[in-house]
């Protein structure tokens, strides 16, 4: 196991043991390579006595945003470092069997270290999986083209350059937006494994970002997103589009990318 495991938390010390660790601890991750960054140093007692029976390591990182938190572990790890990123609040990770059916990803290791391994093959430094756990929608298909990266369930190989930060304006959300964004614009790719996806609860778990997460401020994200990166993004119009306002990732510059792709 050659990477490391960075989850960010905030007010959520129980939903963490019962969700994420507990998923972990039922598969092949070794703990001791669990970083664990919280957010509000005031809570740390609270998560060192939820903690207790996991050997993992427990970080400050005093930044009550999740972009100056993500950024604070981009700027932790060393360059070239191999991450694979978890939310707290993941109940589990799944594949497709079918389009009916589902089944538990408990060999995560060697998931992560062929999604790794395929990054150093095309050159590529962000790999993600599919958004939204529903079988019939997931396809048994690796993409390449830019699709989403959604920041529960990723991994990067770490850099410290532009396209690995995301804006610090407490205005902006949607960072895992951007951060698609970027690395497509630097990287020419992300990839995403369409046949595994991650099941959580996506706006409804008490603490994290829904302590700040408002209407108004994911309206601001998505204007701030349209406004500074419009080649790559559009509002996202449907009749059920969810309590809160949403874009959609195109690229719209034509080029061709990896369309035929090339090992090293």
């Amino acid at each position: 196991m050659n990477f490391r495991i960075a989850i960010p938390s905030i007010s959520r010390a129980e939903t963490i043991t019962k969700k994420t660790l507990n998923y972990l601890k039922q598969t092949d991750i070794d703990m001791a390579q669990v970083d664990i960054f919280l957010s509000n140093p005031n809570e740390e007692q609270a998560y060192r006595e939820n903690l207790k029976e996991f050997p993992v390591n427990i970080i400050i990182s005093n930044t009550n945003h999740v972009n100056t938190q993500r950024n604070f572990i981009v700027n932790y790890y060393k360059e070239g470092e191999l991450v694979f990123g978890i939310d707290d609040d993941i109940e589990d990770a799944r594949y497709k069997v079918n389009d009916k059916t589902t089944e538990r990803l408990t060999n995560l290791v060697e998931f992560v270290e062929q999604a790794f391994e395929l990054c150093n093959n095309y050159n590529i430094t962000l790999w993600g999986v599919n958004p939204v756990l529903n079988p019939y929608f997931m396809k048994n298909k690796i993409s390449f083209e830019l699709r989403y990266i959604v920041a529960c369930f990723y991994g990067w190989i770490n850099s410290h350059s532009d396209k690995a930060l995301v804006s610090t304006n407490p205005e902006m959300g949607k960072e895992d937006f951007e951060r698609s964004i970027k690395y497509y614009i630097e990287d020419g790719a992300v990839m995403r494994f369409n046949h595994v996806a991650p099941k959580t609860k996506y706006y409804s778990e008490k603490g994290g970002i829904q302590n700040y997460r408002t209407v108004e401020y994911e309206e601001n994200a998505v204007k701030w997103l349209l406004k500074t990166y419009p080649q790559y993004c559009s509002r996202k119009i449907a009749k059920k589009t969810g309590k809160y306002p949403e874009v959609k990732l195109k690229d719209k510059t034509k080029k061709k990318g990896y369309v035929n792709l090339k090992r090293k």
